[in-house]
């Protein structure tokens, strides 16, 4: 783990570009037809660990307009070794460390005068005539979205009690200087501070930072405790404050470092209905809520900037990679350090489950009550997750074979399966597509949406895993490299082990039978 972190966004690219993580496109690309899909080809058609950030140098769109702004997908979230080096940690095992380290001693950020986010400012007149369309934000899914968006760190302050706020969200382009909050009503913004300007009878005031350090994407999209301010663990991360700028035309501050900043007001009295877009669930939200209206009120840049475009959709996505790693830290650091559970070793929050819905917690049982109180304290934690799996330490949570196999040999479900209720959905179809009032959607009666807890840990000793002894798969393993045969990515387990229903007597005649040696076959059976 470094103590080392970037400076910006462009040195963490150009890091990223040393270790053959980033992707130049110099060929014009159609920003309306052409980018997502490219993007979405990569995480379709290549494993985790072979994704790419991809930087569009050549934008245009539909009708051949060419932009001046670059655009940048997937350096947030493409892969979890992306997501690693973003928490400033050559190892992503590193990066739960870190993260706690930050939630624990949290470095508040620093205003200064001037920052490169304001080398070009755009307001007034200027404003109104170029508005939103100078940014390049690209089509997600072309052929069936219904607009085009943004989706990064939106920053608000509620005003009488001036907690300042940074959350991830989505502002939907309505032309020429106009967006739609893309804000959950479970969301501390919309929980909080926008119900305090509605009492006030004021717009929202609301910064939109785009193109920061990756540490301010991810404390943004962690859902952290309302109240404790999110730039300042970002700091934690950095180690460092984070340096800030005064905006330009409403009351807040936004990262330095930040390749561009959208300023605005979200109103409290205009709602206008969404088009159909994607989200994590993977499917086209087409309900079309009705959401604030963001006038906006200022544009500010970096010379030759990038836009972060960040995919959102059916997992595997940006969004999902970001979401489901945030998760995973935040999960980690509750489990092990505030409900004193030290034997968590690992949480994984699967890309498929978008982050939300399913958790596989993997720990030492240290006594048989430890499962049952990881899976309650987890259930606990966000009233979102829908279905939570313990499995021993030697199961691999990021493998969903191993997984499958602990479900399937290592729990009952009458007696290790519990359906608990009291959820909330968020955007997961199953939960309403049979209602028809789209006021119990976000809570449907009588008792809200279900989650599944399974401790799918083993209750006892257990025959050995059924595979050659560790020495004997490494002389295995010395004759396929001499024999030069391709690079294998062993899977664990890649040899047995014992577990508990094996005793010396057995070890003693496997032995035997591996040197060749012949075993009497009316030996008695042995009893355990």
């Amino acid at each position: 783990m470094s103590d080392k972190y970037y400076s910006d966004l462009r040195e963490f690219i150009d890091g990223l570009d040393k270790r053959g993580l980033l992707y130049r496109w110099q060929r014009p690309v159609n920003k309306d037809s052409e980018l997502m899909p490219l993007m979405r080809l990569q995480y379709r058609g290549r494993a985790d660990a072979e994704r790419q950030a991809f930087l569009y140098e050549n934008v245009t769109d539909g009708r051949g307009r060419r932009y001046g702004i670059r655009v940048l997908t997937g350096a947030y979230g493409a892969s979890r070794r992306i997501v690693g080096l973003g928490m400033g940690c050559e190892d992503p095992a590193d990066m739960y460390e870190r993260w706690r380290h930050a939630v624990s001693k949290p470095i508040d950020p620093v205003t200064v005068q001037s920052g490169p986010v304001h080398e070009e400012v755009h307001v007034g007149a200027e404003l109104e005539k170029i508005g939103l369309a100078m940014l390049p934000a690209p089509v997600e899914e072309p052929g069936f979205s219904g607009d085009t968006r943004v989706t990064g760190p939106f920053i608000t302050r509620e005003a009488e009690s001036g907690v300042r706020n940074v959350g991830m969200y989505s502002g939907h382009f309505r032309p020429p200087n106009q967006l739609l909050a893309g804000i959950g009503p479970s969301h501390h913004a919309m929980l909080y501070h926008y119900p305090s300007a509605k009492r006030r009878r004021e717009p929202l005031p609301v910064a939109i930072a785009l193109g920061t350090l990756p540490d301010i994407n991810f404390v943004a999209a962690a859902n952290l405790p309302y109240g404790l301010d999110e730039l300042a663990v970002a700091g934690g991360i950095r180690k460092r404050p984070v340096e800030l700028v005064r905006c330009k035309t409403v009351p807040l501050e936004v990262p330095a470092e930040a390749e561009i900043v959208i300023e605005g007001e979200i109103s409290t009295e205009r709602l206008e209905a969404e088009q159909p877009f994607s989200d994590f669930p993977g499917y086209l939200m087409v309900e079309r809520h009705r959401r604030p209206v963001v006038k906006i009120t200022a544009i500010t840049h970096r010379r030759n900037a990038m836009l972060t475009s960040i995919l959102v959709g059916l997992p595997p996505s940006e969004s999902n990679g970001i979401s489901r790693s945030c998760r995973e830290m935040m999960l980690y650091s509750f489990l092990k350090y505030s409900c004193n559970l030290p034997d968590v070793l690992e949480v994984c929050c699967p890309e498929m489950g978008g982050g939300w819905n399913w958790w596989v917690i993997r720990m030492r049982k240290g006594h048989p009550s430890k499962p049952q109180q990881a899976l309650q304290a987890a259930s606990g934690m966000d009233p979102a997750n829908k279905i939570i799996i313990v499995v021993d330490e030697d199961i691999d949570p990021k493998d969903p074979d191993m997984v499958m196999w602990a479900l399937s040999f290592s729990m009952q479900p009458h007696r290790d399966a519990r359906i608990i209720t009291g959820r909330v959905p968020l955007l997961d179809p199953s939960a309403y597509s049979l209602i028809s009032k789209p006021e119990e959607r976000s809570y449907p009666p009588p008792v809200g949406c279900s989650g599944l807890l399974i401790d799918a840990t083993r209750k006892g000793p257990y025959p050995p895993v059924g595979l050659p002894k560790r020495e004997y798969m490494e002389r295995a393993l010395e004759i396929w490299r001499e024999e030069e045969l391709p690079p294998l990515a062993l899977k664990s387990p890649w040899y047995g082990y014992a577990l508990g229903l094996w005793n010396a007597e057995d070890d003693a005649m496997a032995e035997a039978i591996a040197r060749g040696e012949p075993v009497a076959i009316d030996a008695p059976p042995k009893t355990r």
